[in-house]
């Protein structure tokens, strides 16, 4: 009897990992592959364009619709826009925002390079944690100052050629002029013209502004998630760019994708 039971507890663990082991072997990759890319994921009011990279007109932008390298967003009077990149970064842009996508393509490390332009008004950026695993690099530029960060929540507004750059969580870099300067969490500082103009703390507004986007992030992860799994199970069709890149961005892209797939299916 002991003897039996022993044979058949033996032959359900065989049982097991016998079949869940391609199990594990499919899902894996489905997983990993998350497209490195901006989505307009939440347009509130009737007034944000966008200018693919290659095209001359602006176009109505279109929740779902992707921005990659060289395509630019603005947001006029009464409207707001929310950008994800994959699970855990998100970019949110106020009234009268103007926001070019410098640079945004996946990495050789499984992370990703991003660089965004503010050319005018204030963005919102929640990035994800612990890039440096992954070797990421998510900066933001404005009027020749550059912000980076390795896993943080901020702000830089771009008015009239002074930028302001306000840390909620984290630690942001400011480069400028040849120059490094911290903003730790909890405080802001000021460029005019290239040129610092010291640090203060952050305002009431703007702390009350960054709590009521705590609350709204979350529906926003929330309705990332629908739009993956309708395009996943076939509900709905992945955005297609109206206008085609430039021949060097085609190529360049084309690679990394190539190469973004044989690293997930490894």
């Amino acid at each position: 009897m002991i003897r039996q039971s022993v044979m058949g507890l033996f032959l359900f663990i065989f049982f097991l990992a016998f079949n869940l082991t391609p199990l594990r072997a499919q899902t894996a990759p489905a997983a990993a592959a998350d497209p490195v890319e901006y989505v307009v994921e939440d347009i509130k009011g009737g007034n944000v364009q966008v200018l693919e990279e290659n095209s001359k007109t602006w176009d109505n932008a279109q929740e779902g619709q992707t921005l990659e390298s060289g395509d630019e967003i603005r947001v006029g009077d009464n409207s707001e826009v929310t950008l994800t990149m994959q699970s855990d970064t998100q970019v949110h842009l106020s009234a009268n925002s103007d926001l070019k996508v410098g640079q945004i393509e996946p990495n050789e490390t499984n992370g990703f390079l991003s660089h965004l332009v503010v050319l005018a008004g204030t963005i919102l950026s929640d990035v994800k944690k612990n890039l440096l695993e992954s070797h990421s690099s998510f900066e933001v530029e404005a009027n020749g100052v550059v912000c980076g960060v390795r896993g943080t929540a901020f702000e830089v507004s771009n008015v009239n050629g002074e930028v302001q750059t306000v840390t909620h969580e984290g630690k942001v870099e400011a480069l400028s002029g040849g120059e490094s300067h911290y903003i730790t969490a909890g405080s802001a500082s000021a460029f005019r013209n290239g040129r610092y103009q010291g640090v203060r703390q952050v305002r009431a507004e703007e702390l009350n502004r960054f709590k009521q986007w705590r609350s709204f992030r979350t529906r926003i992860r929330a309705k990332r998630l629908e739009r993956v799994r309708s395009i996943r199970l076939g509900r709905r069709q992945a955005w297609v760019r109206r206008h085609q890149p430039s021949r060097q961005r085609a190529k360049r892209r084309e690679e990394i994708r190539r190469r973004y797939d044989r690293r997930n299916h490894e």
